[in-house]
């Protein structure tokens, strides 16, 4: 029997593995960052109306 193949597919789970967390977790931030992106635009959106108004 071969251990080598063994390892080298323990191997390849691993970085699989590794690789699907990764993802995982650009998602979320991804998420978060567009999230951010929204609100940071509706309170500049509205604060300009408020200055523009206010004159």
């Amino acid at each position: 029997m071969d251990n080598s193949g063994q390892g080298s597919a323990e191997l390849i789970l691993i970085i699989g593995g590794l690789l699907i967390i990764i993802l995982l977790v650009g998602n979320y931030i991804a998420t978060i960052q567009e999230t951010v992106h929204e609100n940071l635009k509706k309170v500049l959106k509205k604060e300009r109306n408020f200055i523009i108004n206010k004159i």
